[in-house]
């Protein structure tokens, strides 16, 4: 299902299927000045082509490899729809990789993307790195417009979740700020949709998780372990943590600051 909403001159696209409906899932697609940001997900690809039917995007922007927003990039390169994707990005999206069943449950499992595609030039839209949440991660910045389409860098103030390995506490802190500092009037999430106050939203959330790798900084300095610092910090470990086997858990914000303070030694 695809449900679109219009501010203005941005129009959101809201996907979900019953599945991830059933645990609470959404993600967003965007299009502005003609141009499609993200494409959702491999469960959605019917109730996209039909909305492409009547979008005719100038072309697409994929923010980062991740399926929920490049699992219809075969779909939209087929369309004949120039695309603009980091190298990084492409890289993942060709080597098709087999995603876990929780992701296969709530997204669908996207097919190796093989098929040949032009480039496209999104200006006046600008592609800004913020690799904090994963190595290939951009957002997209209409400085014209004052408006900010943050993809997975934003989520919420207080998210306590994160992936294993890949997400950088520290790096993302440093995104935020950057992101804050454009000064951006409108701010579009790929799951929250519309966020109010963009600017002081993205500062709440630099100035809670730099806390929050303060505070667990001085746990492990202190000794304690993960499964207790997780407790105390941030309140446990939630279903998504034993779903996903601590591939997107509570604890992966722990031991990634645990590994960051070990390489910085």
């Amino acid at each position: 299902m695809i449900r679109p909403e219009r501010y203005g001159d941005v129009t959101r696209l809201r996907m979900s299927t019953w599945r991830s409906r059933s645990i609470g899932y959404e993600v967003s697609a965007y299009v502005t000045r003609g141009v499609l940001i993200d494409c959702g997900f491999p469960d959605v690809r019917r109730a996209l082509a039909r909305a492409l039917d009547a979008l005719r995007p100038t072309g697409a922007i994929i923010t980062h490899a991740h399926e929920d927003h490049a699992g219809n990039v075969g779909l939209l390169a087929r369309r004949g729809i120039p695309l603009d994707i980091g190298a990084p990005s492409l890289d993942e999206l060709r080597a098709g990789r087999r995603v876990r069943a929780y992701r296969r449950y709530t997204w669908g499992q996207p097919a190796p993307f093989a098929e040949p595609f032009a480039p496209f030039d999104p200006a006046p839209l600008r592609l800004i790195s913020a690799p904090g949440h994963c190595p290939d991660h951009r957002v997209v910045w209409d400085a014209e417009r004052e408006t900010l389409f943050s993809a997975d860098l934003w989520l919420g103030v207080h998210v306590k979740v994160m992936h294993a390995a890949e997400e950088d506490p520290w790096r993302l802190v440093a995104d935020l700020r950057a992101a804050a500092a454009l000064g951006p009037q409108r701010l579009f999430d790929a799951h929250r949709g519309s966020v109010r106050h963009p600017v002081q939203a993205l500062a709440a959330k630099a100035d809670w998780l730099e806390q929050t790798i303060a505070v667990v900084e001085r746990r492990v300095a202190q000794g304690w372990d993960d499964r207790t610092i997780v407790r105390a910090v941030l309140g446990g470990e939630e279903w998504a943590g034993f779903v996903s086997r601590g591939e997107y858990a509570r604890a992966n914000l722990v031991r990634n600051v645990r590994a960051g303070r070990r390489a910085a030694r």
